[in-house]
């Protein structure tokens, strides 16, 4: 039998809900973590996580497990409830290395479960990919799952590592095509770019890609001049000089650490957001340039936290909040009057679009799966697509339409 598309309200998007809940994410070049040469920093940085408080910590420079279980067992000691780690596994890409560095995660195990660990083999260090299912869905069927990259690019400049760090990204873009489109990722560390210009930064944001990634501060440009601005995104080094034999120094005049997330997680609708201006370098007044992170002045954080970043790494940690709402999908309402989209009596769409382009549509179901998803080549006017749902079972769903210009959503109800 036939359905009709019917555009209109789905009262189901439009609930209220209070059942979700901010997390906080929490990025980090823990510099040679356990064995640089300052003893005892997990002390250090047990004072850091307690100002920050993750429920998701990505660390980058690890070396060892017993490493990651001094920063379980030690930095994590002060929080309230129950963290865990992943599990430690030597690095695999490039055995000659002979700096072997590694990238892990805890997380807070009161929210969080670990589906799945794994890594993505380069021919620099491994990418190491994880997939958290998140606890309060459960019982539901309709499980909530995030999926997170943390990496080290390949550092340091000239055009054999720009090109190390190039295959890096294409390793993990590559890798997007294996998992469901519309899925929330975290894709964060250490990237050791200097411009937005690099192939490794574009090659991540590329519109083309299974999975757009986004940066959350969009603030392109060549982060190593010294005319850049904001400075308040620098993150290396912390240092003017290096400090007990260990790190790079310089001070503040890099943006090295990322974390980018997929950009449906920028729409309202989505089950899992990225919360608006809550991405920071963490203890960059922006009034910091070539200088100890202790010399810098203003800003939320107190002189003894600027020394606790100064003697933990020549890093500063990436944070930010993601909101997580599992019952509900909460919609653009602006869809429908930005372009014209209508139906007739045989299922078949007409989609009125002002320029020619091509775009992608996914259909979202309420547990924010993606149903469907598809390439339309617009042209400028209006465009037929035949049966475009045919397939589908009656029901609400949030139409996302994905442009090179930006992202618009609005409601669909399938009947029979």
């Amino acid at each position: 039998m036939l359905k009709k598309i019917i555009l209109g309200i789905c009262f189901l998007a439009l609930t209220q809900v209070t059942l979700g809940q901010q997390i906080t994410v929490m990025s980090y070049n823990i510099l040679n973590f356990p064995e640089g040469n300052l003893i005892g920093r997990e002390d250090t940085l047990r004072s850091i996580i307690e100002e920050i408080q993750p429920d998701v910590f990505l660390m980058q420079e690890l070396q060892s497990d017993s490493g990651l279980q001094l920063i379980l067992n030690q930095s994590f000691a002060g929080l309230n409830g129950n963290y865990e780690a992943s599990t430690f596994v030597p690095q695999q890409s490039n055995p000659s290395s002979n700096h072997p560095l590694q990238q892990a995660m805890v997380y807070n195990a009161d929210l969080f479960g670990l589906a799945e660990e794994g890594k993505l083999i380069t021919s620099v260090r491994d990418i190491n990919r994880y997939k958290l299912f998140w606890k309060p869905s459960l019982p539901s069927s309709d499980t909530l799952f995030l999926y997170v990259f943390v990496t080290h690019l390949k550092s340091s400049q000239g055009a054999s590592n720009v090109a190390a760090r190039l295959e890096m990204a294409q390793t993990l873009t590559t890798h997007l095509q294996s998992i469901p489109s519309n899925s929330p990722v975290i894709f964060a560390g250490d990237f050791n770019v200097y411009t937005s210009e690099e192939p490794a930064y574009q090659e991540l944001l590329d519109y083309g890609n299974a999975i757009v990634l986004k940066d959350p501060i969009d603030s392109p440009g060549d982060w190593n001049s010294s005319s850049f601005q904001p400075k308040s995104i620098l993150t290396q080094s912390t240092r003017s000089s290096s400090i007990f034999g260990d790190g790079a120094g310089g001070g503040l005049d890099d943006r090295f650490d990322f974390v980018l997330l997929s950009s449906d997680m920028f729409s309202s609708w989505n089950t899992i957001t990225y919360q608006a201006d809550s991405y920071a370098a963490f203890g960059n007044s922006g009034n910091c340039y070539n200088q100890n992170i202790t010399d810098c002045t203003g800003g939320l954080v107190s002189s003894a936290m600027r020394t606790s970043l100064y003697n933990m790494s020549d890093h500063l940690p990436i944070v930010l909040q993601l909101n997580i709402q599992p019952e509900y999908l909460i919609v653009d309402e602006a869809f429908f009057g930005l372009r014209k989209i209508s139906q007739d009596l045989r299922g078949n769409l007409t989609i009125g679009w002002n320029k020619n382009e091509t775009v992608r549509m996914n259909l979202i179901d309420m547990a924010g799966r993606t149903i469907s998803n598809q390439i339309f080549h617009l042209s400028k006017g209006n465009n037929l697509i035949r049966s475009p749902f045919s397939a589908l079972e009656s029901g609400c769903y949030v139409a996302h339409i994905i442009s090179a210009e930006g992202d618009v959503a609005g409601k669909i109800v399938l009947r029979k």
